[in-house]
């Protein structure tokens, strides 16, 4: 069953040049290691949502574990202004 992945990310600063540039990376990397998508939305200068869906729940927590929360420690955590809210669950309806 499908996977789904949202978080809401409040930023005290807004995404920088680098920090997009390498989202793009932490993206290719992320669907090379099993993710069936991955897309990074900037609602505003204090608002981005990242949102990713997995074929399975290994599949989420293995790419979690390994290159999606290093990622974030190291790039977006300095930018925000508290906790990522993130949520997870089984697409129930839509398309993956």
């Amino acid at each position: 069953m499908t996977r789904v992945v949202v978080n809401h990310l409040r930023l005290a600063a807004p995404l920088t040049e680098s920090v997009i540039g390498a989202a793009g990376e932490v993206c290719e990397q992320i669907l090379a290691a099993g993710a069936r998508s991955v897309s990074v939305v900037q609602v505003d200068d204090g608002h981005a949502i990242l949102v990713l869906s997995f074929p399975d729940k290994e599949t989420e927590e293995r790419v979690s574990a390994d290159i999606g929360g290093p990622w974030m420690r190291e790039h977006l955590l300095p930018l925000l202004s508290g906790p990522p809210e993130r949520s997870s669950g089984v697409l129930v309806a839509g398309t993956s």
